[in-house]
């Protein structure tokens, strides 16, 4: 992977040139780890910084012109159908908060090259409140803890959230939610103009950033995998800085919630993959963790899609996926247990929970 990572830090400015010139070979492994990371377009400047023999192969730097061309339009298209979303909302008199996506893309040198995904809203209002709204326009979509899809936008999928994220943990998840209804109405003031949209949009700011997203990171581990992208996320929350006030606030809410450990680990994925300077580090990195975690991202890629661990077959029975999931996480039992352990209780909770308010 060294070439790989020497190309994602060409890519951020901590490298003028790779470690050595890589075959041709070699050149389609690094645009094939692009892809699985969803990396191709942040990667894209690398290739305009390296000289002479380090120089991609020239198809495949067509191959590579043209994908990022892509995700520039995708994030055009993302950008005004964000706008649209909110202005939605507002107009029926609902406040809410972008979350992750288009939010954090604007922390990018360039956020157009920032493979999108969907848009994340958070909206003002209680879960039933918010179901009951939703409902109007789709009274058949799936409800769950967190969210609800919400298929309102043409060529976007679109998720409305009731709160941002939970933990298996029933202690860091309450910790959670109270911390996250404490920061929401500071939020719906942090606006920002996306490029090519016709209004402002609220998004999360970089104090609630430095937990949530890497809250978001942790649960994905124990779900569908994470990939390097989200990584990549919070290397640029982290780039914003902060005083050691606010560095000591994030770590005690990081302990808080249980995810101390992880975030040893992620520190050291930061440094090691993308270059992440000490003065940004909110704690010292573990390297033994860390190469784990590492290695949980690189069999994975973005969100599991690669990972042949994670099988999700169609029609599968309740029983079955409970029984997938739970054997799936067991490996991460040693690394962090109380999260591991809880997940089979969360999920039997959530399964009660979901069929006594009557959510499909």
């Amino acid at each position: 992977m060294n070439l790989f990572f020497d190309l994602l830090q060409v890519a951020l400015g901590h490298r003028s040139s790779l470690s050595r010139t890589p075959s041709e070979a070699e050149w389609q492994e690094a645009y094939s780890q692009c892809e699985r990371q969803t990396l191709v377009g942040v990667a894209f400047p690398a290739l305009g910084v390296l000289e002479g023999e380090q120089r991609a192969p020239k198809k495949l730097f067509m191959q590579w012109y043209a994908a990022a061309e892509e995700i520039r339009e995708r994030n055009a298209l993302l950008n005004r159908k964000t706008a649209l979303a909110v202005r939605t909302f507002a107009r029926d008199g609902k406040r809410s908060v972008i979350l992750k996506g288009q939010g954090l893309a604007l922390l990018y040198p360039d956020p157009a090259l920032r493979t999108p995904g969907d848009i994340d809203i958070w909206v003002e209002g209680t879960r039933d409140e918010t179901v009951k709204y939703l409902r109007k326009f789709c009274p058949n979509e799936e409800v769950v803890y967190h969210n609800m899809h919400f298929p309102a936008l043409d060529d976007v999928e679109m998720e409305a959230h009731f709160t941002p994220s939970w933990f298996n943990n029933p202690v860091a998840n309450r910790r959670f939610q109270r911390w996250c209804k404490v920061q929401q109405e500071r939020l719906f003031e942090n606006t920002v103009q996306l490029e090519g949209a016709k209004s402002e949009v609220s998004v999360a700011d970089a104090a609630f950033n430095r937990v949530f997203v890497m809250q978001h990171i942790y649960r994905h581990l124990f779900g569908d995998g994470i990939g390097l992208r989200q990584v990549l996320d919070y290397y640029y929350v982290l780039r914003q800085g902060c005083d050691e006030e606010a560095r000591q606030e994030t770590l005690r809410q990081i302990r808080r919630m249980g995810m101390a450990r992880f975030a040893r680990a992620l520190m050291y994925v930061e440094q090691r993959v993308f270059g992440l300077e000490d003065e940004y580090l909110l704690c010292a990195p573990d390297e033994k963790e860390g190469q784990y975690l590492l290695s949980e991202i690189m069999r994975a890629g973005n969100f599991g899609k690669y990972d042949s661990r994670i099988v999700h077959t169609a029609g599968e029975p309740k029983w079955h996926s409970f029984v997938r999931i739970t054997r799936q996480n067991w490996h991460l039992v040693t690394h962090y247990p109380a999260e591991v352990l809880c997940s089979p209780l969360f999920r039997a909770w959530h399964y009660v929970w979901r069929k006594a308010k009557g959510y499909r």
